[in-house]
């Protein structure tokens, strides 16, 4: 079965793409240049001006030398000047600019974005407390209490966005996110964009760095517009896209009792840059789940006319996925994934794959010639679990690699832990000559990297992509 799924993924013709150059490939990812750099700058410069905006005005004066009340207003204006600031370059890097994602990869703009989040919510605590205590010095705490949740203008809508912020941050924490369902957790996270427009008001007129100095507030209101601009033309432009240009659904091949092979086609497919490697968010175009798009890895090269997908059924929305009948309409957001796979060309690999993390090493496998001698040891808890078998040993076969599955749980396996330094060498024995893949849970990416330092291999050498939800 899933060597029919193979010859189907070529287009038809029974034979696997050969090299990453052959006619019938899809047209390869633009080249997202100097992105990091310059994403860098932009963000370092805007940190830079809003504390020049608040020097400008006297506020490192107030705070080393003003009156009590004064020290705490000047904390107050610095600390929210630096969590919308700060609030506005993780929402831009969670944008999904194709030429940003392209350089940083989607999974470390979100850990960025998520870093950035809780930085943000850290600063804007520090900016309530601050400016509690200098209402305090004038009325009392109770009354400080009361105009600042409401009795002052805009602060009401500021009162129920900051909480909201709060809110967001803490269910995004790892151990809230793990008791939350994907679908949860997106639907959740998408009230950050209403709890900033509730701030925005009292930003701009009530704010003593912006209200009385036209210059400082259009800057912040232009750089608050280009960041929304960027989140609508970017992220909900290209999923609004991907609507109006849907693939269907030509094949769903299951491969074991929790995971199938899908593939999508149709004349949309030409307009899709993608790359083996990748992953793309899929929205079936049906009552029950086009509200929610999920992640899933590209298991074959694309092709110019056709793209398939590896889906494990966890429950919920991708068990529905595995189920999809021939013709569904498919919305495919994407693909992402840096840049990085197309670099290792020429270079020995060893490819590490645990559960359904077989999808993109089993498309890479597709990128390389005999030169890479591609080492794949697949990891899964027993048999049933292994998928694209036949596939990966034909490609292995003309590519002068080899597969090692590795099946059981750990303290079972005849071979030991694949992931102790004796056991890896004795796997690979030139292990610190390769550049390594390692695509799967968090757990194993963790053990994996551990072992492979230990065995020599470089850190620039060892590329992964983590669980950005």
């Amino acid at each position: 079965m899933a060597k029919d799924s193979a010859s189907s993924s070529s287009g038809g013709s029974g034979v696997l793409s050969p090299s990453i150059d052959h006619p019938h490939r899809a047209r390869r990812p633009l080249n997202p240049g100097a992105a990091l750099s310059d994403a860098a700058i932009v963000s370092i410069g805007l940190l830079v001006v809003t504390v020049g905006i608040w020097w400008r005005h006297g506020g490192l004066t107030l705070l080393l030398h003003g009156s009590w009340t004064e020290q705490w207003e000047s904390a107050g204006a610095l600390t929210g000047l630096l969590a919308t600031s700060i609030a506005l370059i993780g929402i831009s890097l969670a944008a999904r600019t194709h030429r940003f994602e392209r350089a940083f990869g989607l999974d470390r703009a979100l850990l960025w974005h998520r870093w950035l989040g809780e930085t943000a919510a850290l600063l804007l605590i520090a900016h309530i407390i601050t400016t509690v205590v200098a209402y305090s010095s004038y009325s009392g705490f109770v009354d400080a209490v009361k105009q600042l949740i409401g009795e002052e203008q805009y602060m009401a809508m500021a009162t129920v966005g900051a909480l909201g912020m709060l809110l967001i941050t803490f269910l995004s924490l790892g151990f809230m996110r793990r008791r939350m369902s994907y679908e949860t957790w997106y639907f959740i996270h998408l009230l950050v964009y209403a709890a900033l427009i509730l701030a925005f008001a009292h930003e701009i007129f009530l704010g003593s760095d912006l209200a009385f100095d036209p210059l400082a507030r259009w800057f912040w209101i232009i750089v608050s517009v280009i960041v929304l601009a960027q989140v609508i033309i970017s992220r909900w432009g290209r999923a609004f896209l991907s609507v109006l240009r849907p693939l269907t659904v030509l094949s769903v091949t299951p491969l074991n009792d929790v995971a199938a092979a899908i593939e999508l086609g149709g004349r949309n497919v030409t307009y899709l840059r993608a790359a083996a490697g990748q992953f793309a968010l899929l929205r079936p175009l049906t009552p029950k789940l086009f509200w929610q798009p999920h992640p899933y890895s590209i298991s074959a090269a694309p092709r110019v006319d056709r793209i398939r997908f590896t889906i494990k059924a966890l429950g919920g929305a991708s068990e529905l996925m595995t189920q999809l009948p021939v013709g569904t309409k498919v919305a495919v957001e994407g693909p992402y994934g840096t840049k990085i796979y197309e670099e290792l060309r020429g270079s020995k690999l060893l490819l590490i794959a645990g559960g359904v993390g077989i999808a993109p090493v089993r498309s890479l496998m597709e990128d390389f010639d005999s030169s890479a001698e591609p080492v794949v040891i697949y990891r899964a808890r027993r048999e049933a679990e292994i998928v694209h078998l036949d596939e990966l040993e034909h490609l292995a076969e003309t590519r002068k690699g080899r597969i090692i599955p590795v099946v059981g749980r750990t303290h079972e396996l005849a071979t030991g832990n694949p992931f102790d330094p004796h056991v890896m060498r004795s796997l690979v024995p030139d292990v610190a000559e390769r550049v390594v893949v390692v695509c799967g849970s968090q757990p194993m990416i963790h053990a994996a990297y551990k072992c492979l330092r230990e065995c020599g291999v470089a850190s620039a050498d060892i590329h992964f992509e983590r669980i950005w939800w």
